[in-house]
């Protein structure tokens, strides 16, 4: 009743009480109306209707304040005849129209005569209107647009389809900016869906306590888990055991404000197959709780490429290494050439040019002799380098250069001793047969199995201080015949065994070496052994032969 007395008192000269009832239940009406359904275009049909039921016009507009355009543009018209004319028209923002008057000074203003009243220039000239009706759409101190009512006729309007018209706009900017923050969310809601859809990179919405509360397609792809198999689950399900510790620490780094990026990280898929990853991650705040946004690029196969490249980086290094060292032994090769061929070759010259010189026969019987055995002594050292030089051509050829027959190897060892024995002999050195008499005869190359015995028996006098013991022997195994040779040289360090069966090697090589050889022996023992199927090692320590 204190709304009917109030109704009564202001607005009874225009309207009586029936009307100002239907007027305000129109207007909850209107109230009820818009709040059902927040569309734009829903709302802005509702307001024209209902207002259409209450205030007699002849056209309705609404212009919406364009904020990047600094404009206003007309979204809805209406004319009872159904014409939508102006609507998409650009509205000016400047005092000099009355929708721009308005929207500058966020005042409503009624003109009952528009041509008698000359402060605007008209946006609608084609209308002719006589009277109009404009209030500003304002929700919480922010401008909307405006909304416009026109009629054919001069003072159509009154102060109160003013008054009734701005209770209007209150609940249609009310309306609006609920629409357009509807609008706005279902926007940011499909960006946010498409960049998830459509996003490379694996990306991770996760909360304080690890839990995993959103993810992308691609972090199940790449993980190959099934959707319900990560949302809802920690983010350790990803990370290596040995790393989890580290992974809290991190997240609980990011969860204070410590904006992170982790760079090449393992992580495990669900097939425990290893997967590298590049991190960025982020603190982000959703409703006030704090959530960590991890984004993630798949480097696995740089990864891999690069440790590829390591490896071969490693093996370039190993294999430059070798040759380096490949090449300082054929330098040391070279030299031992020159000494080994050239010494034994001069001392032949020399007693032949001395034997030559004597014509008349003046030097003695027994030192022409002793001159005889030396250079066939030395020319026999001079054939046996250039024999190891020739088998070290032949060092790659296979077994098919082996002339296999029936022997005793026992018999091949003593052979070998004979050859052996006037140079350990001249040295003081005594060397000591065991052999085993219950082994078989055996298929093997005796030229080249007696050429091993005989080069690791020399080995064995050249390494061996004078005075001291060489012990040959050979013995049955359950499928094989051994032979071993044993001195009590100096021995041999264990990095310094590995090296011996190689190229060029001799252990006191060098310019001032003390021994003779072109260290080529044990390469092609090695390589005739192996020509067998048979094996060759060493067991040595220094200082004990």
């Amino acid at each position: 009743m204190e709304h009917e007395r109030f109704f009564d008192t202001i607005y009874a000269p225009a309207r009586d009480k029936d009307e100002l009832i239907k007027e305000l239940s129109a207007v909850m009406e209107m109230a009820e109306a818009l709040n059902s359904r927040l569309d734009l275009d829903h709302i802005l049909s509702r307001m024209s209707g209902e207002l259409a039921r209450i205030i007699d016009y002849d056209l309705g507009c609404l212009a919406i304040y364009e904020k990047e355009d600094n404009c206003l543009y007309i979204r809805h018209v209406y004319r009872p005849d159904g014409d939508t004319s102006f609507e998409g028209r650009f509205v000016p923002l400047e005092e000099t129209n009355v929708v721009g008057w308005v929207a500058i000074h966020r005042k409503p203003v009624l003109r009952r005569d528009i041509k008698a009243d000359d402060r605007f220039t008209e946006i609608m000239k084609e209308d002719d209107l006589g009277s109009d009706i404009v209030v500003p759409l304002i929700a919480k101190d922010i401008f909307i647009g405006t909304l416009n009512l026109g009629s054919y006729e001069k003072n159509r309007f009154t102060e109160f389809d003013l008054e009734l018209v701005t209770k209007f706009s209150q609940l249609t900017s009310i309306a609006i900016e609920n629409s357009q923050l509807i609008e706005s969310h279902r926007e940011l809601g499909e960006k946010y869906r498409t960049l998830m859809s459509h996003a490379s990179d694996v990306i991770m919405l996760i909360d304080y306590s690890g839990e995993i509360v959103e993810c992308n397609d691609v972090v199940c792809r790449e993980f190959g888990y099934a959707p319900e198999e990560v949302l809802g689950k920690n983010f350790w399900l990803f990370t290596t055991p040995d790393r989890r510790d580290l992974s809290r620490s991190n997240l609980a780094r990011v969860l204070k404000g410590e904006p992170a990026v982790f760079t090449e990280i393992p992580y495990l898929k669900k097939n425990s197959e290893m997967l590298y990853m590049d991190i960025s991650a982020t603190l982000v705040k959703i409703k006030g709780h704090p959530y960590v946004l991890a984004v993630g690029h798949d480097v696995t196969d740089r990864k891999i490429l690069e440790e590829r490249i390591t490896v071969q980086n490693r093996e370039l290094t190993e294999v430059n290494r070798k040759l380096m060292q490949l090449d300082r032994l054929k330098s040391e090769f070279l030299g031992r050439i020159s000494h080994e061929l050239r010494t034994p070759l001069s001392i032949i010259m020399a007693y032949s040019d001395t034997l030559i010189e004597d014509a008349d026969f003046e030097i003695e019987r027994d030192t022409r002799r002793e001159f005889l055995q030396i250079i066939d002594a030395q020319s026999k050292k001079l054939l046996a380098a250039i024999n190891d030089l020739l088998d070290l051509s032949k060092v790659e050829v296979s077994d098919t250069m082996l002339n296999v027959t029936e022997a005793s190897i026992n018999e091949i060892i003593k052979l070998s001793v004979k050859m052996v024995e006037p140079a350990a002999w001249k040295s003081g050195i005594t060397i000591v047969t065991e052999l085993d008499e219950s082994i078989p005869i055996a298929a093997f190359d005796p030229q080249r199995i007696r050429q091993v015995c005989v080069n690791l028996l020399g080995n064995a006098v050249k390494f061996s201080s004078p005075g001291g013991k060489v012990t040959v022997r050979s013995s049955c195994g359950e499928e094989e015949i051994i032979v071993s040779v044993m001195d009590e040289g100096p021995g041999l360090d264990p990095g310094e065994i590995s090296e011996i069966f190689e190229n060029f090697t001799q252990l006191d090589g060098g310019s001032d070496r003390s021994r003779n050889g072109l260290g080529i022996g044990l390469r092609l023992v090695n390589h005739y052994i192996s020509l067998h199927r048979g094996r060759i090692y060493v067991e040595s320590e220094k200082g004990r032969g």
